[in-house]
């Protein structure tokens, strides 16, 4: 049996239609790749704030059951006289289709969220988000994790101006337990 071309160019229409949208989809875990280095592992770091206080995270990263978007839960220090240290917030990454990026959200135990925008560089991962302090100010911030070697990451946080460090808040290291 012999489809006429008419009949094979619909079939492969409506295949098209079906297939495409399962494709895009599939195309999420793929553009969460730039994770996959810091993937099922703690990775701690620890120094100063430029202020002189005290910096200290443990943060785990793994895949979602569906590996369609990546888990991150952050230890911290959790009040201001930096004795007590625990679980301090629960975050989400995921490719955002609309967008074209990879859009993040953090929620802490203070019931802060924060969401923003994932650019990656090469090995670099950079966190772009909006922060308002107690008094309403917004600050455009950056934090970015910069690839050093496969268990240690440069992590500075600050804000830039045209690709540029304008102000670094803080400039530690990040290594893999």
């Amino acid at each position: 049996m012999f489809l006429s071309f008419e009949t094979m160019k619909n079939l492969a229409l409506l295949f098209a239609f079906f297939l495409l949208p399962f494709s895009l989809l599939a195309q999420g875990n793929i553009m969460l790749m730039p994770f996959e280095p810091l993937m099922n592992a703690t990775w701690k770091a620890e120094g100063k704030w430029k202020d002189g206080k005290p910096f200290k995270q443990e943060v785990s990263y793994s895949w979602s059951e569906d590996e369609e978007t990546v888990n991150m839960v952050t230890n911290s220090y959790l009040d201001t006289t930096f004795t007590d240290f625990g679980k301090f917030s629960d975050g989400v990454h995921r490719w955002d289709t609309i967008s074209n990026s990879i859009k993040f959200e953090v929620k802490d135990v203070h019931g802060n969220t924060i969401e923003g925008t994932v650019k990656t560089k090469q090995k670099t991962i950079m966190y772009e988000y909006v922060y308002e302090n107690e008094l309403g100010v917004k600050t455009y911030m950056t934090d970015a994790l910069i690839w050093i070697k496969p268990d240690k990451y440069m992590f500075k946080v600050g804000t830039m101006k045209d690709d540029e460090w304008a102000e670094v808040y803080l400039e530690t290291y990040f290594f893999k337990k």
